[in-house]
């Protein structure tokens, strides 16, 4: 029996909770490791972006809603939503910031 077992156990259907939970982070782990085949598959540097942050920042979400469905306390509802939060506001910061300066780059060497 897990640690954190007795929160799930205090659901009525414990087989469903664990299969929803599972289906979350197996198609969080999936839409990650599109996204590493995105990284890999295509040619430019826009590209690559565009498939990293589109597909992490799903993969990310349905992961980290999988993961507060199993803990399933209030202290990680708030932290999972703080961290959602952050990531949807960042990533795309990042990723403009990234392009902006390659772009610059190439315009400088020409």
């Amino acid at each position: 029996m897990y640690r954190y077992d007795i929160h799930i156990n205090l659901l009525k259907n414990k087989k469903t909770v664990i299969f929803i939970i599972s289906i979350f982070v197996l198609l969080g782990s999936a839409f990650i490791f599109i996204a590493a085949l995105g990284l890999l598959r295509f040619d430019n540097l826009y590209s690559r972006m565009h498939a990293t942050t589109k597909a992490t920042s799903f993969g990310i979400l349905l992961l980290i809603i999988g993961i507060a469905l199993f803990f399933n306390s209030g202290i990680i509802w708030i932290k999972s939503v703080l961290v959602i939060l952050f990531i949807y506001l960042t990533a795309p910061l990042a990723a403009h910031s990234v392009a902006k300066s390659y772009k610059e780059k190439d315009e400088k060497m020409e």
